[in-house]
């Protein structure tokens, strides 16, 4: 455990050297000075376009026509919607041909003239059924389809579709002119100005189904036009700025990865010269340039991981870019939070991917544990960014500092948050140690019990190892002996051999003497029996 503890404290000391570097490289650095910033992200969303101040509002040309969108509705703004006199007769000639009221179902007549039901003959006008005063106000027509061209705000397309076919209807005069600017379903429910209480609709003899089908139509066009207008503006605006900050965030990935190492390796080569010193073969000069070698080398080696990141940092930088916009549809971030969403954007990539999809030399517990680490690093480096503004703001306040103020406050910010990053990623190893190797003092007593146990084990596994080793020697010398007897009896077997043969031949010769003296005998004997015979004779 103190060896582990020990390697842990080293490898802080070293994270705490490269966490310092990265921050202050990457964050703190490149970004700084490769991305500015904008309240509300790089886009204009209708959310921010709607709110009464253009703080939030991305382009110059989206304030300009923010700005015209505030200005009060009149009659020099609504000349700049209206068709001219010709074009305006032209439309009204060709619904006369209709020949329909098409609020009131009455007939128009040729002339261009309307009876009506009160006996009074009056002239045949169009009208929009949405408003101008209502288009004008309306955020996504202005931010969908105005333009600013030379310097001014252009409503061409906006004109176009408010005078379209679908937005006007061809109605009588009196009706007309007490409609005027108001909106067709408010006006038609509201009581008749000087009359005796009946509505507007009762009074000019609306055909409610008529007027409300032609309404349906005029504001789905509206709308309809609008919105493609601007999904069409917003959609081109995220590719284009979406692809220069995955252009931009890939490229600070990559040198970031980059000038990391070369820091590093110049840290710990020159550290490595102060604590050696000189090589007594080399000049000094020949010693750096062999260090400088040696550190060049070390980066161009990591130029395939720098692609890496790159491809990373560019997948980033344009989602990063895509969630800004998505969440400025719902509520407003200032710059600050923008910068906090590009740049945690791939931490909280690389964190998940990690966690999610552990690379095959990791466990699924060590991947959560790195993923953890990657994300804590996230947090505090989120942190960071949304204190670098407050933090040098309070710097400003100190005379002597004033001038240094947005020099020194990213440094300072990212070795802080550098050193937390590292001891947080520190706690988190101790904290999974903890896990994997001591989950109570229960476990580790029964640890050491078993190391005793193990102990004794192995010493009676020696002492009856002793004891085999010397019936192994009793056996080597049994075996010795035996042999020695196994020569004496072959020895003995030999000299038997050689008895028994001369044995066999005393027998064969004994055998021979044996049937000559029975031979003799037989002969005596028969030479007695003639002497006998002899004798008798006489």
């Amino acid at each position: 455990m103190t060896a582990l503890k020990e390697e842990r404290l080293q490898k802080l000391f070293d994270d705490c050297q490269q966490q310092v570097l990265s921050q202050i490289i990457g964050p703190f650095g490149l970004s700084m000075a490769m991305f500015e910033d904008k309240n509300g992200g790089n886009v204009t969303t209708l959310h921010n376009f709607s709110r009464d101040d253009d703080q939030f509002v991305a382009t110059q040309n989206d304030r300009q026509v923010h700005a015209h969108s505030q200005e009060e509705y009149n009659k020099k703004t609504r000349d700049k919607y209206e068709l001219t006199q010709t074009e305006w007769d032209a439309k009204r000639d060709t619904k006369i041909a209709a020949g329909i009221d098409e609020y009131t179902g009455h007939t128009v007549e040729r002339n261009g003239t309307i009876d009506l039901p009160n006996g009074n003959n009056v002239a045949a006008e169009l009208d929009h059924v949405v408003a101008i005063k209502a288009v004008h106000g309306k955020k996504n027509v202005q931010l969908g389809l105005a333009k600013v061209v030379d310097g001014e705000v252009d409503v061409g397309a906006i004109k176009k579709i408010v005078n379209d076919d679908n937005n006007l209807a061809l109605t009588n005069k009196p009706l007309n002119a007490s409609k005027w600017s108001h909106d067709l379903k408010e006006w038609e429910d509201k009581p008749k100005s000087g009359g005796n209480g009946e509505s507007n609709a009762d009074y000019f003899d609306v055909d409610t189904e008529r007027s409300e089908a032609k309404y349906e139509t005029a504001t789905e066009h509206i709308e309809r036009s609008a919105n493609n207008a601007l999904l069409k503006k917003q959609s081109f605006e995220l590719l284009q700025t979406g692809a220069k900050q995955a252009a931009m965030m890939g490229m600070r990935q990559a040198l970031g990865m980059l000038l990391t190492e070369l820091v590093n390796g110049l840290f710990n080569e020159f550290k490595v010269l102060i604590k050696q010193g000189i090589d007594a073969s080399k000049t000094l000069f020949e010693d750096i340039r062999m260090r400088l070698s040696k550190v060049f080398d070390s980066v161009i080696k990591k130029v395939p991981d720098a692609l890496s990141q790159m491809f990373q940092g560019g997948i980033s930088g344009f989602m990063s870019n895509l969630l800004t916009f998505l969440l400025n549809g719902f509520f407003s971030t200032a710059k600050r939070f923008v910068t906090v969403i590009r740049d945690g954007m791939l931490g909280l990539f690389r964190a998940f991917k990690m966690i999610l999809f552990p690379p095959e030399h990791m466990t699924g517990d060590q991947a959560l544990q790195e993923g953890l680490k990657i994300l804590t690093t996230v947090i505090v480096t989120s942190v960071g960014i949304l204190l670098n503004e407050t933090v040098a703001t309070f710097m400003a306040t100190v005379p002597f500092l004033k001038p240094f103020a947005d020099l020194i406050t990213p440094v300072l910010i990212g070795i802080m948050t550098g050193l937390l990053s590292a001891f947080l990623a520190y706690q988190i190893d101790c904290l999974f140690d903890r896990y994997r190797h001591s989950h109570n003092e229960r476990f580790m007593d029964e640890l050491m019990a078993d190391a005793k146990r193990r102990d004794v084990f192995a010493n009676e596994l020696v002492t009856l190892s002793e004891s085999s080793l010397g019936n192994i020697e009793n056996y080597s010398k049994s075996i010795s002996l035996y042999q020695s007897i196994g020569v004496t009896l072959g020895t003995a077997g030999v000299a038997s051999a050689a008895a028994l043969a001369s044995l066999n031949n005393s027998v064969r010769d004994t055998d021979v003497q044996v049937a000559k003296s029975l031979a003799m005998i037989d002969f005596i004997h028969e030479s007695q029996m003639e002497i006998e015979d002899f004798l008798n004779t006489f």
